[in-house]
């Protein structure tokens, strides 16, 4: 699927193995975060969602680090899309044929009530610093 416009380069989508198990699949097939994201993809594979893409925040007080990352709310069209529970990460990255793709890297509770939740912010550092924020 190609991104129209939103000042982002015009790029494929792309939902790579195993990154996709170990972020959506982890979940119970009947929870409501899994359920949004499986949603969720097949809207952007599908093409022809305005897609509400948004800048990472490079260094953020939760002290992670995503410089350069773009984010999705989810679910995609919810009015009011900062109250939207969960949340992909994506990183720009080189595909095998040297296209550029958008890489999902993570996906989760964009702020969690559960101090034992990890949220997308901190799922997408430790994918890209091997370790959650300190």
């Amino acid at each position: 699927m190609v991104l129209p416009g939103q000042n982002l380069p015009s790029v494929s989508i792309e939902f790579r193995e195993p990154v996709w198990d170990e972020e959506v699949r982890r979940l119970d097939e009947r929870s409501p975060a899994r359920l949004q994201a499986e949603r969720a993809r097949k809207e952007i594979e599908a093409g022809g969602t305005a897609l509400g893409w948004r800048r990472c925040e490079s260094e953020g007080a939760d002290r992670t680090s995503l410089p350069g990352c773009r984010k999705l709310y989810v679910p995609l069209r919810q009015e009011g899309a900062s109250s939207a529970p969960y949340g992909f990460v994506f990183r720009l990255t080189k595909n095998e044929g040297g296209r550029l793709s958008w890489n999902m890297i993570a996906f989760g509770e964009r702020h969690s009530d559960n101090a034992a939740t990890r949220t997308v912010y901190e799922r997408a550092h430790k994918r890209l610093h091997g370790r959650y924020p300190e």
